[in-house]
């Protein structure tokens, strides 16, 4: 190869550097490990929070219950109110419409009898059979309960079991029922004896967790 060659290969390699130099710039480089997109952000820690004692501790609530009363036998009409309790042991924090299919009610009352001069305070329980979910849930329940009763003849203590049917319309916080029980009274002590009631109940429940 000649000198004049030589020199005209040299000069046109040192004049295709820039270019490509140029064009490896242009290029984009494909993402390396410090490159990697960042993960979407997860739970905050108030959120982990809250769901854990939601599902550790269930839910808690409480509110109002009116009640009319009647006694077979007697033919008598009774009316009055009280305080309820309800609790169930899990929650769903992602569903605002959840339901958990067993709840506990504990329930504390006053009631009178309509032109007597007959009243009763009871307290009790009663377990909560829930069939569907959703805002309006239909259930079925059981209860027994105490009741401490004045009449003419003097005091008396009664035991009461009973069970029935109710509806409910429920949202995150507050659960709004009607019901109706059938059941009887069984008197402990002199003259004994038993009498059939049936009963109507409204109730209110606001739930703080």
């Amino acid at each position: 190869m000649s000198k004049r060659t030589l020199a005209l290969t040299l000069a046109a390699g040192a004049s295709l550097l820039p270019a490509a130099s140029l064009a490896q710039q242009a290029a984009p480089m494909p993402p390396g490990p410090s490159q990697v997109a960042p993960m979407p952000p997860g739970p905050s820690q108030a959120m982990y929070t809250r769901y854990k004692r939601e599902v550790a501790w269930g839910s808690l609530g409480f509110g109002p219950r009116f009640a009319t009363l009647y006694n077979i036998p007697r033919g008598k009409f009774a009316m009055g109110g009280g305080v309820v309790i309800r609790m169930h042991p899990a929650s769903y924090p992602a569903k605002p419409w959840s339901y958990m299919p067993v709840e506990l009610e504990l329930e504390i009352g006053y009631d009178r009898y309509i032109g007597d001069r007959h009243y009763e305070l009871s307290y009790g329980g009663s377990g909560i059979l829930h069939l569907a979910g959703g805002k309006v849930q239909p259930y079925l329940f059981a209860s027994g309960y105490r009741s401490l009763g004045e009449m003419d003849a003097g005091r008396d203590t009664r035991w009461h079991l009973g069970g029935g049917f109710g509806v409910g319309y429920r949202t995150r916080r507050v659960f709004l029922a009607a019901q109706a029980r059938g059941g009887g009274y069984v008197r402990i002590g002199p003259p004994g004896g038993a009498e059939g009631t049936v009963d109507v109940k409204l109730v209110g429940v606001f739930y703080v967790f």
